[in-house]
Parts: C-alpha cells; sequence; structure tokens
C-alpha cells in the first residue's frame, strides 16, 4: 500500500514550507529540521502533520497522537489563526481515511478517539481564530467520534467548549443548558470538573444578568483547592488559578461590576507563565480593555507597552478583536492624556502592520 508521498501528489515538504511561511520563521526554529528515510522523505517531526496515508495502522495513530500534542504546544506559542488551516486539513484526510474504513480493525476505538480529540482541538484553534461556523462543526464531529470511541474524557472537554462557545455567541441559556447536562448528569464529576462546570454555570448566569454567578465561586474556588485525583483527564492542567480568576473578572465585568472585576484580571496576567505566549496575550488584552472602562490611564499605558511585543509574537483574531475594542473605547474617552492616546496608537498601527 503507497502512500501519497510515494506517488508523487504530495511532496515531503509541502508541510514544513507551508509551516515555516504562515510563522515566518525558518524550519530549526519551528523544530521541522529532522531526518529523511532513505527514500528521501521526512520522517515526522514535531510542527508537521503525519504523512496522508491510505492505511491505519498502529504507526500512523501514534504520528496522529503526536501530532495533536504539537498543535496544543504551538498553540500555547503563536495562537490558532495560522494553525487552524493546517490542522482543520488534516482532520479532514483522517475523516476520510475513517469513512473508508481504511484502517485496522483492532485500533477502530483508537483512532475514533484521535479523531474525536483532533476535532476538539481544531474547534478550539478556530475558536482563537474566530471562524465560529467551523468551532461548531468541529465541536459536532468531535462529539461524534468520542461518543463512538466512548471517550467521556474527551467528550466533557468538547462540551465545555461548547458551553464557552454558546456563551461568546450572545447565546447564555444554551451555555446553561450544556453545563447543567453535565452538573445534573449521572456521571459523578471529580472536585476539579466539577469546578470547570460550575464555572462555565456561573459565566452562563452572568451573561444573562444574573448576580446569583457570584457566590458560587466561592464554591469553584473550594472544589479547585481539593486537587487532582487519579480520575481527572490530562487536559484538566490548564484548571488553575490564573483561569479561575479571569472567569470570575469576566462574570463581574457581564453584570457590570467593572472595578471589582479589575483585581482579578490583574491576577490572571500575574498567574500567567511567561512561557505560555498566547494567553499572556490574551489576558494582557482583556486587562487592558477593562483599564480603558475605568480610565485607569496610567495602568493603560504600561499594559499596552507589555502588548506590543506580543502582537508580532501571537497570531490570535480572539485577542486582536478584544484590543480593536478597547482602542476603539479609548478614542471614545475624554481628557485621555496624550501619552496615552500615542501608547494606544502605536498598538493599533503595530495591529494594522500584522494585518489584525
Amino acid at each position: 500500500m503507497y502512500t501519497y508521498w510515494e506517488s508523487g501528489r504530495i511532496k515531503p515538504t509541502d508541510w514544513r514550507d507551508e509551516l515555516c511561511e504562515v510563522f515566518e520563521l525558518p524550519p530549526a526554529a519551528l523544530g521541522l529540521e529532522g531526518p529523511a528515510t532513505a527514500s528521501g522523505a521526512a520522517l515526522a517531526v514535531p510542527g508537521m502533520p503525519p504523512e496522508p496515508r491510505e492505511y491505519g495502522d498502529d504507526e500512523y495513530l501514534q504520528s496522529v497522537r503526536g501530532y495533536i500534542q504539537n498543535l496544543v504546544s504551538l498553540d500555547n506559542r503563536f495562537g490558532g489563526d495560522d494553525l487552524v488551516r493546517l490542522s482543520y486539513r488534516f482532520f479532514n484526510s483522517l475523516h476520510d481515511l475513517l469513512g473508508a474504513g481504511a484502517y485496522d480493525p483492532k485500533l477502530e476505538r483508537d483512532f475514533n478517539a484521535a479523531a474525536g480529540e483532533l476535532a476538539e482541538v481544531v474547534g478550539w484553534l478556530a475558536y482563537d481564530a474566530e471562524k465560529h461556523d467551523l468551532v461548531r462543526k468541529m465541536n459536532h464531529e468531535s462529539l461524534y467520534f468520542t461518543r463512538l470511541a466512548g471517550d467521556r474524557s474527551i467528550e466533557l472537554l468538547t462540551l465545555q467548549n461548547a458551553s464557552m462557545h454558546a456563551g461568546a455567541m450572545g447565546r447564555p441559556g444554551e451555555a446553561l443548558q450544556l453545563a447543567r447536562s453535565v452538573l445534573e448528569g449521572d456521571k459523578v464529576l471529580s472536585p476539579r470538573l466539577r469546578a470547570l462546570f460550575l464555572t462555565r454555570k456561573a459565566r452562563a448566569l452572568a451573561q444573562a444578568g444574573d448576580e446569583s454567578a457570584i457566590p458560587i465561586f466561592d464554591e469553584i474556588k473550594s472544589l479547585y483547592l481539593d486537587g487532582v485525583n487519579e480520575s481527572d483527564p490530562a487536559w484538566s492542567w490548564w484548571i488553575d488559578e490564573r483561569e479561575l480568576a479571569w472567569h470570575e473578572a469576566m462574570a463581574k465585568r457581564d453584570l457590570r461590576q467593572s472595578g471589582l472585576a479589575i483585581a482579578e484580571f490583574e491576577h490572571s496576567v500575574e498567574a500567567t507563565a511567561p512561557s505560555e505566549t498566547r494567553s499572556q496575550y490574551l489576558h494582557r488584552a482583556y486587562l487592558l480593555q477593562a483599564q480603558v472602562e475605568l480610565g485607569a490611564w496610567s495602568d493603560v499605558e504600561m499594559t499596552v507597552k507589555s502588548l506590543l511585543p506580543l502582537v508580532r509574537q501571537v497570531s490570535s483574531t480572539r485577542t486582536a478583536v478584544i484590543l480593536r475594542n478597547a482602542i476603539v473605547q479609548a478614542g471614545a474617552r475624554p481628557k485621555v492624556p496624550d501619552s496615552v492616546a500615542t501608547s494606544i496608537a502605536q498598538l493599533g498601527i503595530a495591529l494594522d502592520a500584522e494585518g489584525l
């Protein structure tokens, strides 16, 4: 069984060259320089999708899993804009393989689980890139494959993503239904997972203007302090102090309590590791928006300075939209100090230069 690479329809360097183009970095900077096989085809290396196959064996399955982990790492550094196109294309190739039944039957469950996990990641990247139709499509694909595989872990992650997306699209009722479907379901949740879905419930309530959302965060914090246990999925690493502070800030902001939210936005920035470039960019953008709303101009100037170098490092349309909104809000405010107005103008220029 020959591969598409061997047929000559796809060159071994196509993926590498495309990745270098979208990130404007040399192969070595993306970890794409690797050894070649005797036939000249490149071996799987970080950042590159696996070579397309006409038959799925265990080796291919492992390469798919490795690619999913690479996508998560690249997203944490660069954001979703550039990655979503590549990852969606690869999902379609895997989808076609599974649809044709061209895989080892003993690996059917594992391939369905991998497809479900890949769809979840593509959906997240699409959310960061503001491709909302694709978000919904990928969430549906993820639920389809994870349920075929019986993969409750990724199913839960996808359900929380779907609740997040519904809220972001102005559908708090739908977001609340999704959160409650898990909280009130027949499956016992660990403290960490219960904290996550209570957070989704609180966010949905706040988006609907219900102030009963805020007291829920006391229970969320208590559950978080219970720590993790062996049943917690591997992906739950990101349910942390920073994430919970940001959600509480967003809930307070939705309830027009911006003065109370600002401390939580500051906390979320302080608790973000410097290596998590995309998260640094996003959380500082939300902090800037809150500072502009309060007219905290000296703080605005400092936050803009911290954002400027990140504009070139991260490509996240979601974050760019937040920054553009903050720029517009600042422009509508009276008596903005000249130095602050200059800093905000520089931020707009930087976004323009990156086409954001």
